[in-house]
């Protein structure tokens, strides 16, 4: 894991302080608080979604299914910095607040994870960063879900989140 300095924030989402990534243990035994994330769907005009597949020196699920893209909300940085930023280093697409979709928002008590989650519809296939992942491709929600549920490895919490995007896509086609 990289040493990024994040907020550290209570239930509410207030900041109460700053804590390093590579202090995320500590975090978890001590129940310090919580750290933000942010991950986004890209969704094509047939409802598909782009999935990478992560590289294999990745720490959580190496070679797994993600998120199109995602990370971790710095400190002093706002849920809508944070995706732009991420997107831009992940997928080298430059976008604007006015093109991002806000879906959800999750906190995991077992995870200590404050998280929003956008989707950007595009039908452009992105360039992605060879550091971060090693392939992708457009995908059925239900396609990738069946792929989970066989055992092909994923980020642990991308499987509930596809299907509250498949929810979310039917009542905002």
């Amino acid at each position: 894991m990289d040493d990024e300095l994040l907020d550290l924030v209570n239930e509410r989402d207030e900041v109460i302080g700053t804590i390093n990534r590579m202090d995320y243990a500590r975090l978890l035994a001590d129940k310090l608080g919580y750290i933000r994330a942010v991950d986004l769907f890209l969704v094509n005009n047939k409802a598909k979604i782009w999935v990478p597949i992560r590289t294999a020196h990745k720490t959580i699920a190496p070679g797994g299914y993600d998120y199109s893209t995602g990370g971790h909300v710095g400190a002093g940085e706002n849920y809508l910095q944070s995706i732009i930023r991420e997107t831009r280093e992940e997928i080298n697409l430059k976008v604007t607040p006015e093109q991002l979709e806000f879906m959800t928002k999750t906190v995991s008590e077992k995870i200590r994870y404050i998280r929003e989650v956008y989707i950007l519809r595009t039908d452009l296939t992105p360039t992605f960063n060879p550091d971060d992942f090693v392939s992708a491709s457009w995908l059925e929600p239900q396609q990738l879900i069946q792929s989970i549920d066989q055992g092909h490895p994923a980020k642990s919490n991308l499987r509930e989140t596809v299907v509250m995007l498949q929810d979310y896509l039917t009542t905002h086609p």
